[in-house]
């Protein structure tokens, strides 16, 4: 859909970051995957479109291009405000998803399962699950210290948590 016809059909607020209709002036709420069914009344067809790219599209004129996708500098996906959007490559998009994953869920250091005197770290590095089987309880703590600050630092580049 064009940005033109969009601003025909929908209305911004940048300071809350709601998206309405024109026409009917309702909320659009975005399903479970962040999209919304938009239909055109002049073309007869719909468009599923995601919410934050709307957004986006409304506030800065053009819509993203292909290898560049919208980032919540918060991280709060429901947030489509203008100070929490900010347009960034996909690879640094990916970077930031996986350095949240990490720090959330993923960095764990357990004990060895057939060895008693050994422990093993978890994380993710560029899609996959990687493990690395350390001898000292010291050096394991050592390491998921290290991995916790770098993947921090990608976050801390890219998003604001107030």
């Amino acid at each position: 859909m064009k940005p033109e016809r969009l601003k025909e059909l929908l209305t911004y607020d940048p300071l809350s970051g709601i998206v309405c209709s024109r026409k009917s002036n309702r909320r659009l709420i975005a399903d479970y995957d962040g999209l919304v069914v938009i239909f055109d009344p002049i073309e007869k067809k719909s468009y599923k479109l995601k919410l934050d790219r709307i957004a986006c599209t409304l506030a800065f004129g053009t819509p993203p291009s292909d290898n560049k996708r919208v980032l919540h500098k918060d991280l709060n996906v429901s947030d489509n405000s203008l100070k929490n959007l900010s347009v960034v490559s996909r690879s640094v998009f990916l970077a930031v998803k996986e350095a949240h994953k990490n720090l959330t869920q993923i960095i764990r250091l357990v004990q060895h399962p057939t060895d008693q005197f050994n422990y093993v770290v978890h994380w993710l590095d560029k899609g996959q699950e990687r493990q690395k089987v350390v001898h000292d309880i010291t050096e394991a703590k050592r390491l998921v210290l290290r991995l916790q600050l770098k993947y921090s630092k990608v976050l801390t580049r890219y998003c604001v948590f107030d």
